[in-house]
């Protein structure tokens, strides 16, 4: 009996269905690059399905034009696409050309209709050592945790996986689409105690019309079905029932699956951003810790270019042979430089560790009994291990949970500013960096399995690229969460800050030969109330002048209220006053230090979102004059009171000026001058 053969098929909309396009690849296409993005994501769904401890072993194989299919083998694979792709298109609803050249070249070369009926080129990702798409294949319900074959080919923002798991929006597996010009991929599987394979494939297009039908946004290779479309439930071909497909899919990808178990994507027309080079770098600033640990190996084949092996032996040499980044934390120097303190972190033992609470942590370094001990260690040029503690908790539950994370530290006179590295289990959280002033290298380690690291990973977006204090899904889910991931990213500059310290005899003796005089009388005095502050290199210059009004030594909370004896009998009913504030930092403005961050994306606080509570008593805000570190106010009564509250403990340098209208401030000017 013939078998007939597998195709594409969408299915049409009915009357009450909601209009809707695929929107998912916003998600990830922000911030990271197409080759980032594809090795981010396929490594972490084969770390997730990762069997009894192997070491997983990923596999990037691209065809080349040498080993792409002839167009009458690649039309089995094709089947039933064309017409919806054509379709899209003439609606305007794919892009024809790459991000960086809107030329005839670069347009020919993301035309997705040309495709069709050329020689196909594309790139296998395969791994091994792992359990494969396991699950019931005719299971289709938003309650299939633990079915990954769902999840992989039936969902789209709903994840299957655990809380154990590094992803968890169910959006990871647009990035193979996202790598095709034809926007589509097909999926092999052999799932862990079964002798069979699987092969289906999934199409992300947008919602579009042939004819007068209208088509949903989605379409799926499939075995054949009969089954009209409200019935029709997309199933793979399995080599049980067609093994001559199967067979000629093997053959022809050359999948190396075989009778281990694991995952083989195809993604067909691969776009031209996917190159070798390009998911060798990608592996190498993203994966060094599992790789490092002996959980995970790279490969990297191309016909005309040879073979990579990425492992633990060979990755310091890899990194040897990667292009400079614009990004100073992934360039060769730097990735060697973490590899290095990686390496060394792996092999510590608990005992080398200092304990240390995340919370408050420059206080209870300041008030550690070898504080300067540690501060010797730190200037010799010595690695650092401490292990930090904090305790979470969800908003089910009615007890906190102590949890712990690690960081590891050194000295980087070498490099031109510093860096922060943040790993959550095996995966690199890659945009945040906060001690780039500093000239230090650190790594900081969480356990994905830790509560921290379940709440840490309710902080990131789909993209997996930060630890957001303000996401939504962080504040559903954990009490305080917020400030618990202000203070594991801001960790390593709290430690930096009093290691770099020095105690205020030791300033007083360094600057006496600087400035003659009585040497009690340097240092004194300091205030970081608008008048600047001092540095373990000398003073700061100094701002304009400073406030009359009260800040006291702000730390934890700003605190504005009127003297308490005004000069000259002055009133303050109607005075307009700007504040400007920044963390205090150890060389240079900490206001430049700060809009250097705004510039990152990555402010320290923000009076623009939730991170910061203002309380104005008898005063006036202006809500058309707020910045992330700036407000204005009016006071409206001589007993007035502004607090600003929600920071971190660390100290805080604060501008306060008084905003005049400009023909009385020209008026007060004169009468001054007379």
């Amino acid at each position: 009996m013939t078998q007939e053969q597998p195709r594409w098929r969408f299915a049409r909309m009915t009357p009450a269905e909601i209009n809707q396009d695929p929107v998912q690849g916003e998600f990830f296409s922000r911030e990271s690059d197409l080759p980032g993005r594809l090795v981010r994501e396929a490594i972490q769904n084969s770390l997730d399905a990762r069997r009894d401890g192997e070491t997983v072993r990923v596999r990037f194989t691209f065809s080349g034009d040498r080993d792409a299919l002839p167009p009458e083998k690649a039309a089995r694979y094709l089947d039933g696409l064309e017409e919806h792709v054509e379709a899209v298109v003439e609606g305007g609803g794919m892009a024809h050309q790459s991000d960086e050249d809107d030329e005839g070249e670069a347009e020919a070369a993301y035309d997705a209709l040309a495709r069709f009926g050329a020689p196909m080129e594309y790139l296998v990702v395969e791994d091994f050592g792992t359990t494969g798409l396991a699950g019931d294949i005719g299971a289709n319900s938003e309650r299939e945790e633990g079915n990954d074959f769902w999840g992989f080919f039936r969902s789209i923002g709903i994840s299957p996986k655990g809380e154990d798991a590094a992803g968890s929006w169910g959006l990871g597996k647009w990035v193979f689409p996202d790598a095709s010009v034809i926007n589509a991929y097909l999926g092999m599987t052999q799932r862990h105690g079964e002798d069979n394979w699987l092969l289906m494939g999934m199409a992300l297009l947008k919602t579009h019309h042939i004819d007068d039908v209208k088509y949903r946004y989605y379409g799926s290779f499939a075995a054949h079905s009969d089954d009209d479309d409200n019935e029709w439930l997309p199933l793979p071909v399995e080599a049980q029932s067609d093994s001559d497909f199967i067979l000629a899919a093997l053959q022809d990808f050359r999948l190396k699956r075989l009778d281990d178990p694991g995952l083989s994507v195809i993604v067909p027309f691969p776009k031209s951003d996917l190159i070798p080079s390009a998911i060798a770098r990608a592996v190498l600033t993203q994966y060094f810790l599992p790789i490092l640990r002996g959980d995970l190996v790279v490969e990297v084949i191309h016909p005309d270019q040879g073979n990579r092996t990425i492992d633990g032996t060979t990755i310091t040499d890899e990194v040897r042979h990667i292009a400079s980044s614009e990004r100073d934390d992934e360039s060769p120097e730097s990735l060697r430089g973490v590899i290095d303190l990686a390496r060394w972190a792996i092999d510590q033992g608990e005992a080398v560790h200092i304990e240390l609470p995340a919370r408050n942590l420059a206080d209870a370094m300041s008030n550690h009994a070898e504080l300067a001990t540690l501060r010797e260690r730190y200037e010799a040029g010595e690695r650092m291990a401490f292990r930090l503690t904090r305790d979470v908790r969800a908003r089910n539950d009615t007890e906190s949970a102590e949890s712990s994370f690690r960081l590891y530290l050194e000295r980087a006179t070498s490099l031109s500013e510093g860096h922060d590295y943040f790993v959550r289990g095996n995966l690199r959280i890659p945009h945040m960096d906060h001690i780039r002033r500093q000239k230090a290298r650190a790594l900081v380690l969480v356990d994905e399995k830790s509560p921290l690291g379940h709440m840490l990973r309710d902080a990131e977006g789909p993209a997996h690229e930060s630890w957001d204090p303000n996401a939504q899904r962080l504040k559903d889910n954990w009490s305080g969460g917020p400030q618990r991931v202000r203070d594991v990213r801001q960790a390593a500059v709290n430690l930096l800050q009093r290691l770099i310290e020095r105690p205020a005899e030791q300033q007083m003796d360094a600057l006496a030969d600087l400035f003659p005089g009585d040497p009690s009388q340097i240092g004194r005095g300091r205030s970081r109330s608008s008048g600047g502050g001092t540095t373990d290199e000398g003073p700061r210059p100094p701002f304009e002048k400073p406030s009359e009004l009260d800040i006291g030594e702000p730390r934890g909370a700003i605190v504005v209220k009127p003297p308490s004896h005004p000069p000259n009998g002055r009133t303050y009913t109607g005075t307009v006053w700007e504040a400007r504030f920044a963390y205090d930092t150890v060389r240079g403005s900490p206001f430049t230090v700060f809009e250097r961050s705004v510039k990152d994306g990555y402010p320290d606080f923000s009076l623009l979102n939730e991170s910061l509570h203002v309380v104005p008593e008898n005063c006036e805000m202006d809500a058309d004059l707020r910045e992330h570190n700036a407000l204005r106010f009016t006071v409206t009564a001589e007993e007035f009171r502004l607090t600003i509250s929600g920071f971190d403990e660390r100290d805080l340098t604060v501008r306060l000026d008084e905003v005049r209208d400009e023909a009385v401030a020209e008026r007060e000017d004169q009468e001054g001058a007379a």
